[in-house]
């Protein structure tokens, strides 16, 4: 016979190595949680237990990788709370339950803290579920709607979880993501828990009340169920609208005798202080039933046993504006803006221009300097020396009025009134603080001084009120370092 030579590409063959993007898609998953170290019993409840409230104040730490199955980009993220671990060991003969199992029986955690109403950092997952550690794998631009999709990624997640031997949850985010709609799994050993979530249009009646929903429960776990069952029940109380009984806080500004402003103590002057309205934008009231057992109560739509003044425990929240008027921040956020001004006193008061001061007695140093030392008649006799006691003060016209400025000056250098009603407190030795060097002493005359000028700017004429103010204050430290008058404070 003649041997003939076969032609190998006459023959079809199938290449059986070839992957399909789903089983990519199950590869990659199983590679991430391997990256993580969430398998091979990784998340037993060896940990510490968590403590009350733990979960809303501790730190959460975010792991994210992308991911993509067909045309649908994804985001796996790993979340974990940041929590001590326990330092012992656990032993081989102990029996160790999975940590996911160990944190959805424990009640601790069953009412955590968290601001519905803004980007609240706990998880919606760790504030239904109580879990310190899980994995959500979220779209990172469309929603996934289809059913099939669901299916499909779902049987994904059971298959990646199954091969890697995870013990975290795994969620999925569906529908639409202000719907918070998560499904999910979690194995350990021999046991499977999953994890879903049924958002109704109308409550059916007998769902509002505890009989019903304790009915529908028995009727999911399938199997004779003769011990309680063990609820928590939490009302809440919201009060939104205080009418005549919100908090307003008279404003009060120092040296304000008339007007619409409440008068203030002459002896204590300070920035206003308060709120113009109220900062408590909602008060929440909760009374809570921790870990009540079915059979000791009754809640039903003809009686209820559910009695807000009975309930053993009962906590206030309050939820506040995110901008309130305050007089104190606003009066210094004001005086901020103007301290960076390169506008010039002159611009305020042109009667302090140089060619308007430099004919002064003050002006002219030299002939203080070389005066004679023989005093004057002026100086002897006491009426001419009290009229010519300050002849080179210069009056300003201004928004402060002779009374109001009188006395802030008063209030500045209370050495020149005869019944002083603001004394310097004269301190005792200060340690040097090189940290401090740039701050006043409480109640010296720098922090005095600066209380007036944001006062004056806030509510007595603005910048010419702050000029009007350092111009005499100037007047009078040259007045006293010329003639060796001590300066207080």
């Amino acid at each position: 016979m003649m041997n003939e030579e076969l032609d190998d590409n006459e023959f079809f063959q199938q290449d059986f190595t070839t992957a399909s993007e789903w089983e990519i898609f199950n590869a990659r998953l199983e590679e991430i949680f391997h990256e993580w170290k969430l398998s091979y019993g990784g998340a037993l409840g060896s940990q510490e237990p968590l403590g009350r409230n733990q979960l809303s104040v501790c730190e959460w730490i975010v792991v994210k990788e992308k991911i993509k199955f067909a045309d649908v980009e994804l985001d796996v993220v790993w979340v974990k709370a940041d929590v001590p671990e326990e330092d012992t060991a656990v032993k081989e003969e102990d029996s160790v339950d999975c940590q996911a199992f160990v944190d959805l029986m424990a009640n601790g955690n069953d009412y955590c803290i968290v601001d519905q109403m803004g980007d609240g950092k706990l998880h919606p997952l760790a504030q239904w579920y109580g879990l310190r550690e899980f994995v959500v794998v979220v779209p990172v631009k469309k929603s996934i709607t289809n059913e099939s999709q669901i299916r499909i990624l779902m049987s994904s997640i059971h298959i990646a979880v199954s091969e890697s031997s995870c013990d975290v949850p795994v969620f999925v985010q569906v529908l639409d993501k202000v719907q918070n709609v998560f499904l999910g799994v979690c194995e350990s050993g021999s046991t499977r828990l999953s994890f879903d979530i049924v958002h109704l249009n109308v409550t059916p009646p007998t769902c509002k009340y505890l009989s019903g929903l304790l009915d529908v429960f028995k009727g999911k776990v399938g199997v004779p169920y003769m011990d309680p069952v063990a609820v928590s029940v939490r009302f809440s109380y919201s009060l939104s609208k205080f009418l005549s009984a919100s908090y307003v806080v008279p404003k009060k500004v120092p040296f304000s005798n008339n007007g619409g402003e409440e008068h203030v103590d002459d002896k204590n002057i300070s920035l206003p202080f308060g709120v113009a309205i109220d900062p408590v934008s909602e008060l929440i009231l909760h009374c809570t039933w921790p870990h009540v057992a079915d059979n000791v109560v009754i809640d039903s739509q003809t009686y209820s046993d559910f009695d807000p003044l009975t309930a053993p425990a009962w906590s206030l929240r309050a939820r506040y504006e995110d901008t309130p008027v305050c007089f104190m921040s606003d009066c210094i956020q004001e005086f901020l803006q103007i301290s960076e001004s390169r506008r010039a006193i002159t611009e305020f008061f042109p009667e302090l221009a140089f060619g308007a001061t430099q004919n002064l007695e003050g002006t002219k140093a030299l002939e203080r300097l070389t005066e004679s030392k023989i005093p004057t008649l002026a100086s002897v006799l006491p009426g001419m020396a009290s009229a010519g006691t300050k002849q080179d003060h210069i009056k300003l016209e201004g928004p402060l009025n002779n009374d109001l400025l009188k006395d802030m000056l008063y209030y500045l250098f209370p050495d020149a009134q005869k019944d002083a009603l603001h004394e310097y407190q004269i301190p005792g030795q200060v340690e040097f603080d090189p940290l401090k060097i740039k701050s006043a002493h409480p109640d010296s005359l720098v922090h005095r001084l600066g209380t007036l000028m944001a006062v004056c700017n806030s509510y007595y004429g603005g910048k010419r009120a702050v000029a009007q103010l350092w111009a005499e204050f100037s007047q009078e430290m040259r007045y006293r370092v010329e003639r060796c008058i001590q300066i207080p404070g």
